[in-house]
């Protein structure tokens, strides 16, 4: 029986040079942070990658979405999390199996990992046999678990790290200091009478009082130890023969599909320790629907990168709601400036991406569906040395997305052409809106040209709205609305005593 991946519902993929990289699209929406806290910690598993690529269907994301809300809600966080610390500990026994020059150690260690990776396996298969499982994943990994545990190989080894391990719990000798020199002598098992009236005056004995030393001061034998070894070898001599037999004939202890599974396991349980501590913090997330239509639906989706932030200033996190049907395709979204814009367009790019890898989502309910790919275009810094102007490096990033896009696709755009004209800036944007509602793909449009807003009847419109009592408060709501940049403008210049009466009134004065 072969064992079938958790992370891929089909053979996993092989990623070229170009997938072991972050997409295109991650700084524009925060993301290469987010997976660098996420992965944190787990550094040895080189999960950063699994991060990167979008699962190819709808099937795919429900396959990983199941085994991500089993481990989470079913129980299993914990069992998966000591396994995994048990497996780290195999690894690093295995290890000195092979690279300590002592061969009793290397054969020593050897054993330890195979018992400790046999209690392991045993264990994990206990617990899973013990839950109902629903996850298709999760229901193959366990049946596979139990053919592993099972099959005459890892039984047999299984037999032997118990008798050796209880072969040599049964050596016992006494030591002897006199005169410089240490004798070792079989153990007598008589009553000790001298240890029996230490202990009767153990409770009187003080820290200071105590006299011993450390025999094995560090994990490599000492020149003392060695020579302990060789006379203890020559007086029980049996379960060191067994130890070398068993050593050339389980030299390899660890099946290698368990350590693949070590691996995709880390995925889940690093995810979902990131989403905890946010639940921790009073942050929703959901497990997103991943529907056949296009539709997108979703309820208090809030940026996680500003969540970080605002996390540890002690601010609170407003939440947003978005709602696209199968017919919708351009979103506009206007404001003031800092009215939350930009972080909405990232939060709506987190929440795609991350219910597009199996992922909970930052918000506290999601319809999603299968796009292709997603693009990005958020201002940049202009890059030293460069002879082209600002504008040039924009229709650079641009022509990629217009190229390759196609009505499946998810285009967020921010503040396109902003160091042009306003004239020049809404000719060229209502072109690229125009072009990318006759292609059917969905994008959002980040602009403070409220006008582009009403430059088509399908156009949709989003305002970042104030606070109406007080229009110089921003709330962060994003609400569907007519752009109104005027009457925030209008308002902030009585507020602040600047229209041309309040003026002139100053000024005869």
């Amino acid at each position: 029986m072969n064992y079938q991946s958790i992370l891929f519902d089909s053979a996993p993929p092989s990623l070229d040079q170009a997938e072991k990289e972050p997409p295109g699209c991650f700084r524009d929406i925060h993301m290469d942070a987010i997976v660098r806290d996420i992965a944190r910690g787990t550094e040895e598993y080189k999960l950063e990658p699994l991060f990167y690529r979008k699962l190819e269907n709808a099937d795919a994301i429900r396959y990983r979405l199941a085994i991500m809300r089993e481990i989470d809600h079913g129980g299993l966080f914990e069992a998966f999390a000591e396994f995994s610390q048990r497996m780290r500990k195999v690894r690093e026994y295995e290890t000195y199996s092979r690279t300590f020059e002592d061969p009793d150690q290397r054969m020593k260690w050897l054993l330890d990992a195979a018992n400790l990776y046999c209690r392991a396996a045993g264990e994990l298969q206990r617990v899973l046999t013990g839950v109902e499982l629903r996850s298709q994943g999760l229901v193959h990994f366990r049946h596979w678990l139990t053919f592993l545990i099972h099959t005459p190989r890892f039984a047999a080894m299984n037999e032997e790290v118990a008798a050796l391990h209880r072969e040599f719990s049964e050596i016992r000798f006494d030591m002897a200091f006199e005169d410089g020199a240490l004798t070792i002598v079989p153990a007598d098992d008589e009553q000790d009478y001298c240890q029996t009236l230490s202990a009767v005056f153990r409770q009187e004995q003080t820290a200071a009082e105590s006299y011993g030393f450390l025999l094995f001061p560090g994990l490599h034998l000492s020149e003392m130890e060695k020579s302990m070894l060789t006379v203890i070898k020559k007086r029980y001599p049996a379960p060191f023969r067994k130890l070398e037999a068993f050593y050339a004939e389980f030299s390899t202890c660890i099946e290698p599909a368990l350590l693949v599974f070590e691996r995709e396991v880390q995925f889940y349980l690093a995810s979902l320790q990131y989403f905890h501590a946010l639940r921790d913090d009073g942050l929703s997330y959901a497990y997103p629907e991943i529907g056949d239509r296009r539709e997108l639906r979703i309820r208090g989706g809030y940026d996680l990168s500003l969540a970080a932030s605002a996390r540890q200033a002690g601010e609170t996190i407003v939440g947003n709601d978005f709602e696209r049907d199968d017919r919708e395709g351009i979103f506009v979204l206007t404001g003031p400036n800092q009215g939350g814009k930009t972080t909405f367009a990232r939060s709506l790019g987190q929440i795609l991406h991350l219910g597009s890898i199996g992922c909970p989502v930052p918000c506290r309910q999601a319809v999603l569906f299968g796009f292709d790919r997603l693009f990005t275009h958020f201002p940049s810094r202009e890059q030293p040395g460069s002879r082209s102007g600002k504008l040039q490096d924009e229709l650079d990033r641009l022509k990629p997305i217009l190229d390759h896009a196609t009505d499946r696709s998810v285009i967020l755009l921010n503040e396109l052409f902003f160091t042009t004209s306003s004239h020049d800036a809404y000719a060229m944007g209502s072109r690229v809106l125009l072009n990318l509602l006759e292609l059917g793909a969905l994008c959002l449009y980040v602009t403070h040209l409220f006008e582009l807003a009403a430059a088509h009847e399908k156009f949709i419109s989003l305002e970042a709205i104030t606070d109406p009592e007080d229009v110089s408060r921003r709330t962060f709501q994003i609400r569907r609305q007519q752009a109104r940049e005027l009457v925030h403008a209008s308002a902030l210049v009585r507020k602040y005593g600047l229209t041309r009466h309040q003026i002139e009134e100053r000024i005869q004065r």
